[in-house]
């Protein structure tokens, strides 16, 4: 028996004990776009056959591609609509590393 989980209660309770200074719709609306990308990104790879060599490597050197491939495209695909900073900042919080990681992950001094 599976228990039931009140998705807007535990909305509250993560804002109210990280201090999180959104309502619990602008969370939902927030995690909708990451969830969004997520799908964007996962077609995006398939349709330039990424995949295949991701798959090759193993998991850790593979999941630091995976990072530097969608900071490179989610860099791209904002370019127009967002400023530098901004974008670091989103992908900071989307990929839980730190802006600095990500300026390494988009500059010529990360190696995969």
């Amino acid at each position: 028996m599976s228990k039931e989980i009140n998705i807007l209660k535990s909305a509250e309770d993560y804002i109210n004990n990280h201090d999180v200074e959104k309502s619990v719709e602008e969370l939902f609306i927030e995690f909708r776009k990451i969830v969004d990308l997520h799908i964007e990104f996962e077609k995006y790879l398939k349709e330039n056959k990424l995949n295949q060599n991701l798959e090759k490597m193993q998991r850790s050197k593979r999941l630091l591609a995976k990072r530097k491939l969608f900071a490179e495209w989610y860099l791209v695909t904002t370019q127009n609509e967002l400023d530098t900073k901004v974008v670091f900042i989103d992908l900071s919080e989307f990929t839980f590393a730190s802006k600095r990681t990500i300026q390494k992950d988009l500059s010529s001094e990360a190696t995969v």
